[in-house]
């Protein structure tokens, strides 16, 4: 059985390791925060769950070496900006992995990455440089979460079950990210055939911006969220950890893709046991290659 770490104990970083034991595969949870206080707290939380796993899993508040002794380590530890701007978050996050990754790396971590705190593409870039690990090991959560959310708002539009719609997100996780309907299908019918033959008129940029806004509306309701991007990083995890080779919008390292290079982008891409396996390509639309090269400009802008 593998060990898990998770770097954050905060709104996410706690749910993540809750979602995380209700799953099982991790006899240790080994989680670290700044604030002791908060760490302790929620560990003892998690323990008092426990005769409810599944199986027994043991939870640590550990130091960064604690959490580099992992198979896998879950990066959320973040700050936002009393301004809200996606660049200053990126300031203060890459200030605080730019301390504790080397650290991380220094005790020995040998394992793979999944980065959540945002701007995560950015963020995922500057883990990858800074642990020296090969860029297949090192995911961003990118718009894995904003694919299912896309799948969520369309489904309902079209009172079909979510798991019958196929849709995503790419590009950025972000406001510069998009939907491309080229590859939406309804109960498997393209989408332009399935409009045509149910008579539905379908505004698709309010569709798209509805996608869009539904982390902020999370973030400004309850401060945070936890409840998607604990499950959507938990199927990260499995697929790693039983080498599902499954295909999910994650933000990787590309090398031509679409035209970019060295820069973190979510398009699908197979995940198994090795990490990112293989990056999907796929045949966009004039278009939405824009939108796609535009989207990976704009995470780019960050690092400079």
């Amino acid at each position: 059985m593998a060990k898990l770490g998770i770097i954050g104990a905060g709104h996410v970083g706690e749910i993540v390791a809750y979602t995380r034991a209700l799953r099982g595969g991790f006899t240790h949870i080994t989680l670290h925060d700044i604030d002791d206080k908060r760490l302790d707290g929620v560990v003892s939380d998690l323990e008092d769950a426990q005769g409810f796993y599944p199986h027994n899993t043991r939870f640590i508040a550990g130091t960064i070496e604690d959490v580099a002794a992992s198979d896998m380590i879950v990066v959320c530890a973040g700050r936002i900006p009393e301004d809200g701007q996606r660049r200053n978050e990126y300031t203060g996050n890459y200030a605080d992995v730019k301390d504790y990754i080397p650290k991380v790396m220094a005790a020995g971590f040998k394992g793979i990455f999944v980065v959540v705190t945002n701007p995560c593409d950015a963020i995922a870039y500057r883990v990858w440089e800074l642990s020296g690990l090969d860029s297949t090991r090192v995911i961003g959560s990118g718009t894995a979460l904003d694919s299912e959310r896309s799948r969520t708002i369309l489904a309902r539009e079209f009172n079909v079950s979510p798991n019958n719609v196929h849709s995503m997100m790419l590009g950025e996780h972000g406001d510069s990210q998009f939907l491309p309907y080229s590859q939406v299908t309804v109960n498997d019918i393209p989408l332009k055939r399935y409009l045509e033959e149910h008579d539905i008129t379908l505004d698709r940029a309010e569709i798209e911006k509805s996608v869009v806004y539904r982390g902020h509306r999370a973030f400004f309701g309850k401060g945070s969220t936890q409840y998607g991007i604990a499950n959507t990083v938990n199927t990260i995890l499995d697929a790693v950890l039983y080498d599902e080779k499954k295909i999910l919008q994650v933000s990787a390292l590309h090398k031509s893709e679409y035209g970019v290079e060295d820069v973190y982008v979510s398009t699908p891409c197979v995940i198994g046991k090795n990490g990112i396996e293989e990056i999907v390509e796929l045949d966009l639309t004039d278009e939405e290659r824009k939108k796609y090269t535009d989207s990976a400009e704009m995470i780019r802008s960050y690092l400079v």
